[in-house]
């Protein structure tokens, strides 16, 4: 009589033992769902936290470029016969504008004298002779003379291994990447000046389209950031 009530009484253990296994698998499925949905939430919300803190810095950086390209083109003379929208040269959808530094002015003549061994080129994305890929201040003679002085071993300026160590006269830098090519846009031009009215004019619109390119060739923005100034030149 005892072995039989230890052997119920075993069973009914065995039976109680075997639905706590079970609630404890369901528990822990119940729990590993929750978890990945959590972790998954996580995930979504520090990749979008860092596209936005990517976005704003891409506007940032953007604006800061079209300040700094604002001020250089701010100091073009279009009384100067040297001032030249080039490519195209119509001054319309331009790629590169030049100018010369206007040093001082000569006491005798009145005429300007300019310090044309560090001429100014606001220069984008090209695929001419002196090919460039982001955006760019060069200072020199001449689009060769920069290209040769910057370019790394890619040969086109505006990439990550360009050499803006050169330092001419007067502490300014011969290159400056203002923009990579990692900051290529969608469609379109990257920078672009248009000169009203063609080919010499005091108004200039400077226009940029920047995104950030990923590093397996898509990109971040749906749509472009495209950021447009004026500037009004002197004569």
């Amino acid at each position: 009589m005892a072995l039989f009530h230890k052997t119920r009484f075993f069973r009914r253990t065995q039976g109680i033992r075997g639905l706590t296994l079970l609630e404890v698998s369901v528990t822990a499925a119940i729990l590993g769902l929750l978890v990945t949905g959590v972790f998954s939430g996580m995930l979504n919300s520090q990749r979008a936290f860092l596209e936005d803190q990517t976005v704003s810095d891409l506007s940032i950086r953007a604006q800061n470029t079209m300040d700094r390209i604002v001020r250089l083109a701010g100091q073009a003379l279009t009384t100067d016969d040297q001032f030249s929208p080039l490519k195209p040269n119509t001054g319309v959808q331009s790629h590169c504008l030049r100018f010369r530094v206007l040093q001082t002015v000569d006491p005798l003549t009145g005429d300007p004298v300019y310090d044309d061994a560090a001429r100014v080129f606001l220069y984008g994305p090209d695929e001419g002779a002196n090919p460039s890929s982001g955006v760019i201040v060069g200072r020199g003679p001449d689009l060769n003379q920069i290209h040769a002085t910057g370019a790394g071993p890619d040969a086109v300026l505006g990439t990550v291994d360009d050499d803006t160590t050169t330092i001419l006269a007067g502490g300014v830098s011969a290159v400056e990447v203002l923009l990579s090519d990692t900051f290529s846009p969608r469609l379109g031009d990257m920078f672009t000046i248009n000169v009203a009215p063609a080919p010499i004019g005091r108004l200039l619109t400077v226009t940029l389209r920047v995104n950030v390119r990923r590093s397996d060739g898509t990109f971040l923005l749906a749509n472009d950031l495209v950021i447009s100034e004026r500037v009004a030149l002197r004569e």
